[in-house]
């Protein structure tokens, strides 16, 4: 019985890797269509969300005279091509979900599996129900996982050895648009041209036509920055920076000089009350603020900010020891702890919930695995390039997610699990390259197909 059981299974995929694609986008649909029509037919709406409905309809209206400044425009201007409808945006989140397996699948084949495990695994890749549920969210997640994708397997691509003047156009596009998403990931760009450096450390790479590659994400950062400046007075990429900033100094802000009284008292007021409450301690600035801990000093949002960057500096500055311990044991080490966005008020039924967070639970814990397993191939990565000086992808690989995971920390406390939700796949990836090349070499190859 198991024998034929284990016979019709491999009948079946033999069946349908003879169309790969085609079969992937199916599963992708049947999926979706399974967990939104059954368990969840709602649209997301976070407190963030709203930054960017509001700024989207700003675009559509084409006018951005005295904007805040809190979001940049890309996430809002794909909701506004969709005049702010809601579900079309949900529903072009499931569309680009779907290309970005298929760009997992075509990574994996570059990476030589054969045909039938490049299936399997990009199957078990998007069957992870935080991918459909953050499709739900209006987050830039969703968006940010495609362009992630793209990335990936461009380089699987070897795109880095065939860096022509059109390539080298449509990859600074690619980034200036990504930069526009999330100013975060202003650092990729410069990056890749690190790595070129590496591959080839002369003068004349340094000073070449390679230099395209950062121009466009140049021009997104510090334009946005300027017509946030126009608008606010505030030269950055959004007028949020201050205040994030301030965020990586909720356990130590007791501990600044007393012209910061001001902020400091509310601030770890409102850090002991979410303590005691039970609530996320990262968010205390933003309790304090909400609640009108600063109305008396009459200061805009944008002016607000400007002060708690500067309190943020010097905070951060006296307590380095305290900041350093903040980096690495909060925000680096939520980094990597898997994340599932919904709302509980929005399941279509009453134990709707139950079933998905149950479900959640199990897959958890193979990614919480690869994770580790990630984390642990780091060193032996690194080691292996210092000793061969050769820039491998899986080097690149490490490289990216590891610089990612140190960057964000650095730069922000509160929503740190989501940095790393781009980046699943290529961790799971990275694993399986390992165990291919030296755990169970030709198994998973082209060459055993």
């Amino acid at each position: 019985m198991i024998e034929k059981t284990l016979k019709w299974i491999n009948d079946l995929i033999g069946s349908l890797i003879k169309n790969p694609i085609r079969n992937i986008v199916i599963f992708g649909i049947l999926l979706r269509a399974f967990f939104f029509l059954i368990f969840y037919t709602s649209v997301t709406i976070f407190p963030d969300s709203d930054g960017y409905i509001e700024l989207s309809k700003l675009i559509s209206d084409f006018n951005l005279k005295g904007y805040h400044g809190l979001r940049s425009p890309g996430y809002p201007l794909i909701i506004a091509v969709f005049n702010q409808n809601l579900y079309f945006v949900v529903l072009f989140q499931f569309c680009i979900g779907i290309l970005s397996t298929i760009f997992w699948y075509k990574t994996l084949i570059n990476y030589k599996f054969n045909q039938k495990a490049s299936f399997i695994i990009t199957l078990f890749l998007g069957s992870f129900i935080n991918i459909f549920f953050y499709e739900t969210n209006i987050l830039v997640e969703t968006v940010v996982l495609f362009f992630i994708s793209i990335l990936f397997y461009l380089i699987s691509d070897n795109i880095l050895e065939r860096l022509t003047f059109k390539n080298l156009i449509g990859l600074s596009l690619f980034f200036g648009f990504l930069v526009l998403i999330k100013p975060f990931y202003a650092f990729l760009p410069f990056l890749l041209f690190a790595f070129l450096v590496v591959k080839k450390p002369t003068f004349k790479t340094v000073f070449s036509k390679n230099i395209i590659l950062v121009v466009f994400s140049l021009i997104a950062y510090y334009g946005w920055s300027y017509v946030n400046k126009v608008n606010t007075g505030y030269f950055a990429a959004t007028s949020y920076y201050g205040l994030t900033n301030a965020q990586n100094c909720v356990y130590f802000a007791e501990k600044t000089p007393k012209e910061f009284n001001w902020i400091s008292k509310p601030y770890v007021r409102y850090r002991e009350k979410a303590i005691r409450e039970d609530k996320d301690v990262a968010m205390s600035i933003w309790f304090a603020y909400e609640a009108g801990a600063f109305d008396k000093h009459n200061l805009t949002f944008q002016e607000l900010s400007i002060e708690l960057g500067k309190f943020a500096k010097v905070a951060i500055k006296e307590n380095p020891g305290e900041y350093l311990k903040q980096v690495v044991f909060r925000s680096w080490f939520n980094f990597w702890k898997p994340t599932f966005k919904y709302n509980d008020e929005k399941f279509n039924f009453k134990y709707a919930n139950k079933v998905c967070v149950g479900i959640w639970y199990f897959q958890r814990v193979f990614l919480i695995l690869f994770r580790i397993s990630f984390l642990l191939l780091v060193p032996f990565y690194i080691y292996h390039f210092f000793k061969n000086k050769i820039l491998t992808n899986e080097v690149i690989i490490v490289v990216i997610v590891f610089g990612n995971s140190v960057l964000q920390a650095i730069v922000t406390f509160g929503t740190n699990d989501r940095y790393s939700f781009p980046y699943e796949f290529i961790m799971i990836i990275l694993v399986l390259m390992f165990f291919k090349s030296n755990v169970i070499p030709n198994t998973l190859n082209t060459s055993s197909q």
